[in-house]
């Protein structure tokens, strides 16, 4: 064969045949069976494109049952650095979970979300609320109750935990859905917005001694309305006794005396677990009756959320004394050695929280206190939730950062490292 010439293979698969057309040029007709399945992927891909445009909106808006989003929220509030963690926390769970309502944080008003360096912690979890959860951040002006002046009484104490008022303010949303940010949650809560109409719905706190147990304000799904917020701001404003206050315990006294005879009562079951009750004995207050055995891990599958009270253990932000822990973990039915589900779950859900503390929050835990300094303090003189108070380590106020002997957190740029964040 020549050099250079192109011999044509007749074997080789050839893709189409030209076809005369009438006015005598070559043209391609696509076969008919092709043609419909072109058509087919066409409508399918529109389709496609339909759903998940209606999809998106939808996430934000409206459900396929109808239900308007854009009119419920779930709303914390932060103090100080840690309890802003702590509420950053919830946020990430009610992603995690698709939680599908709007999401607010009441937070200090002189706090700011220029994150000035790598300590600006604060301003750092702002901007990742905002962000990364959409969190919309209100800053406010805390409400904060003082104690009555009494006789011997070396100095007055506040309480910011009535800013949790501030949520009946939220005006703009049909109902809101209030939480304590010293918890764990477990599975998500936005049936709750769909209960029947109601000023407010809480569980009671099964814990207490005493009965009719108390509506407990660590939950609290209410409907907005600005004049329950005045009436609550002129009570806060009148003060309160010094013993109520340092209880930290004030905003717990004035939900009940407002509504404990009316209020929608939700169940402690599954709405309100305390840690505590993995170390109880008698388990028939949480569980309704006394013929049901108890199941520590049935009972974490069940719950909805698990609230950190062991007093006087320290909240699960600071590090255990090791002789408390020894004298306050379940003791496994009155036998201090070996394990069980009790006191295995138990460690669990504290090691949980110390974990996604330093995960999403970059945040290690204080240094644990002195045991006897504990013990040694009276009931009334433990704190609230987001405060804390251990061997003179106070973690509040903006900037601060929390150091565990010497070691600082980890992570050095201005901005947290969250999710590829």
């Amino acid at each position: 064969m020549p050099t250079g010439s192109i011999k044509r293979n007749d074997d080789l698969p050839r893709f189409y045949t030209p076809v005369k057309s009438r006015h005598g040029d070559s043209s391609y007709r696509w076969p008919l069976r092709r043609s419909r399945t072109l058509a087919i992927l066409g409508v399918l891909l529109l389709y496609l494109l339909y759903r998940n445009l209606w999809s998106s909106s939808s996430d934000s808006d409206y459900a396929p049952d109808g239900t308007k989003w854009s009119q419920y929220a779930y709303s914390l509030y932060a103090t100080d650095g840690a309890a802003l963690c702590h509420c950053v926390l919830v946020f990430d769970a009610l992603k995690r979970f698709g939680s599908k309502a709007d999401r607010v944080l009441f937070y200090p008003e002189y706090w700011d979300t220029e994150v000035y360096n790598s300590r600006d912690r604060d301003s750092q979890l702002l901007v990742m609320a905002r962000d990364v959860y959409k969190v919309k951040l209100q800053p406010v002006k805390l409400l904060s109750v003082e104690a009555l002046k009494e006789a011997n009484v070396p100095k007055t104490t506040w309480d910011n935990s009535v800013t949790k008022f501030l949520a009946f303010g939220l005006t703009q949303y049909k109902r809101v859905l209030h939480l304590d940010s010293d918890i764990t949650l477990l599975q998500p809560l936005d049936e709750l917005f769909l209960l029947p109409p109601t000023p407010i719905a809480m569980p009671r706190a099964y814990w207490t001694v005493y009965k009719p147990w108390p509506l407990t304000s660590l939950l609290m799904l209410l409907t907005p309305n600005a004049r329950e917020l005045d009436a609550f701001k002129a009570l806060i404003a009148a003060g309160a006794a010094a013993d109520v206050v340092t209880a930290r315990r004030y905003d717990m006294d004035l939900v009940n005396d407002r509504f404990g005879d009316s209020a929608l009562v939700l169940p402690h079951r599954p709405y309100a677990l305390l840690s505590g009750e993995f170390r109880a004995h008698n388990h028939s207050r949480y569980l309704g009756n006394g013929y049901e055995a108890w199941d520590a891990d049935a009972a974490l599958r069940e719950a909805k959320l698990v609230h950190f009270s062991d007093w006087p253990l320290p909240k699960p932000w600071v590090m255990w004394p090791l002789d408390g822990l020894a004298a306050m973990q379940p003791d496994c039915g009155g036998s201090h050695e070996g394990t069980c589900r009790d006191r295995v779950v138990w460690k669990e859900l504290y090691d949980g929280f110390r974990q996604r503390r330093r995960d999403v929050c970059r945040l290690l835990s204080v240094p644990a206190p002195e045991w006897a300094s504990i013990v040694g303090q009276k009931e009334g003189e433990k704190g609230n939730a987001t405060e804390v108070e251990a061997k003179g380590v106070v973690v509040e106020d903006k900037g601060a950062e929390v150091e565990a002997k010497g070691i600082e957190t980890e992570e050095k740029s201005t901005v947290v490292e969250e999710k590829g964040v």
